[in-house]
């Protein structure tokens, strides 16, 4: 595949000193990393409020996306961990100078999106119905639930398509545009998941068949946004997508990447299932669990945010061995990870009461949760060390290493630290299963992080 003139002149003038090498790395994060917190915080808000609309219809409304959403979870694993390593490799290859591999790695990465969507609406199309006939014999959830759950699969391109084209923009330092890409999509949910669920300005009340148009319109909306933004303002990607030659050892390296990621969304889901298990036999106990999964997509975005806007500067400055400034970004990353976590401990320790009425909490889930939600908060700061020092291996090569990290975080010390602590001391024992699983991966992650300094970052 050979590049057009015109863009082989606009590459050969493509001045050495892209910013991702060049500008100040205080000033460079916070660009990087700041659109993406107002777009992660606009995701986590609609989650929310998504939820909330969906409860006024009803309680089966509501449960049925519950049980929809280990489905979507795994859609998301696939979609955010492939990404994770499409934008490393296009952030590399432009740090390396090799503009064609850039171009190579979005197109697969664009086509990987484009499989994910048949799969997924073939396997929708075919199986909601099943899916929900399994898990539930409840009328009113079953047929709630095969509405949602069929439309959000069915038409899923626009999910899969939109975030390709989202973090081609974050790979190449346009985080701003990134963010309006995803912003469009979620700001036009919170506008018309009301309208089209309760039938306002003339539409037809649809119930939860509105919440899933709305998802997915909102989704086919950020598609477009991404493509223009991309073909109209993005220089360091030419879009060519039908020019793809397919090449296998590309894909490879994607999901050689990508892998870990996967790996961490999808062990989520399992770690949430069997916490529950444990914690089942506690009153309220799992309705507090539930509580602070929802609170965390808020603690975390800030942190979550960073880490995103930090990895594409590692991996352009891997691909150019910069090994300056790859070492001063992971410094400023940590502090910076560090005082979020800090502040977001302490926002959950004075308003843990406050926070869990919210959720309409009955005296015992107050009870339970104001002790639980502060003794998980106690293990934030050291979140931060390890999803930046993990997300650092991936970026320079050391996928294993961060799989390792994300298996040890998330299954090796969590659950087995949870049971035993539940036997031990109760319910009020088992929220410290977070603190002992965490600062148990950050001395694993350290060693780890030391090693692929070394082998990687040193040498440069």
């Amino acid at each position: 595949m050979s590049l057009t003139k015109d863009y082989e002149r606009k590459i050969v003038h493509d001045p050495v000193d892209h910013k991702l090498g060049t500008m100040p790395i205080f000033e460079l994060l916070l660009k990087m990393s700041i659109p993406m917190m107002i777009s992660m915080f606009m995701l986590a808000l609609y989650n929310v409020v998504d939820s909330i609309f969906v409860a006024r219809v009803s309680e089966a409304a509501l449960s049925a996306l519950s049980l929809a959403y280990p489905i979507q979870f795994m859609m998301v694993a696939l979609n955010i961990g492939t990404n994770v390593g499409v934008t490393a490799l296009i952030s590399r290859s432009l740090g390396e100078k090799k503009f064609e591999d850039a171009n190579d790695f979005a197109r697969h990465g664009l086509f990987l999106a484009i499989i994910y969507s048949i799969i997924f609406s073939i396997l929708g199309f075919l199986f909601s119905e099943t899916f929900f006939n399994v898990i539930t014999t409840d009328e009113a959830i079953r047929k709630e639930g095969i509405t949602y759950l069929s439309i959000v699969t069915v038409f899923s391109f626009g999910f899969f398509i939109e975030t390709s084209f989202e973090k081609m923009m974050q790979a190449t330092g346009k985080s701003v545009g990134s963010m309006i890409t995803q912003l469009s999509g979620a700001i036009f949910n919170i506008i018309f998941d009301p309208i089209l669920i309760f039938g306002l300005f003339g539409f037809p009340a649809m119930g939860t068949k509105g919440a899933a148009i709305a998802t997915v319109s909102g989704q086919i909306l950020g598609t477009f946004v991404g493509y223009f933004l991309n073909k109209y303002t993005n220089s360091d990607l030419e879009l060519r997508f039908f020019t793809l030659k397919l090449k296998l050892e590309k894909i490879k390296n994607i999901f050689k990447i990508g892998l870990p990621s996967i790996v961490m969304q999808a062990i989520g889901s399992f770690t949430i299932m069997g916490l529950n298990t444990i914690l089942v036999k506690y009153h309220s106990a799992v309705a507090v669990l539930g509580s602070y999964y929802k609170v965390q997509s808020f603690i975390l975005m800030p942190l979550i945010g960073l880490n995103n806007g930090m990895v594409p500067i590692v991996s352009y400055n891997f691909g150019s061995h910069n090994k300056k400034r790859i070492t001063k970004v992971i410094k400023v990353a940590l502090i910076f990870g560090f005082i979020m976590m800090l502040v977001g401990a302490a926002l959950v320790f004075t308003y843990a009461e406050l926070i869990l009425k919210l959720f309409n909490a009955s005296d015992t889930m107050l009870r339970i949760g104001n002790f639980a939600f502060k003794a998980i908060a106690i293990h934030y700061p050291l979140v931060s060390f390890n999803i930046i020092l993990s997300s650092v291996m991936q970026a320079t090569k050391k996928e294993l290493y961060s799989l390792i990290a994300s298996i040890i975080r998330q299954i090796v010390f969590l659950l087995p630290s949870a049971y035993v602590l539940s036997s031990l001391y109760g319910v009020n024992g088992t929220w410290f299963c977070f603190l002992i699983s965490e600062f148990m991966a950050f001395v694993v992650i350290l060693i780890l992080f030391k090693k692929a300094y070394d082998q990687q970052i040193k040498t440069l």
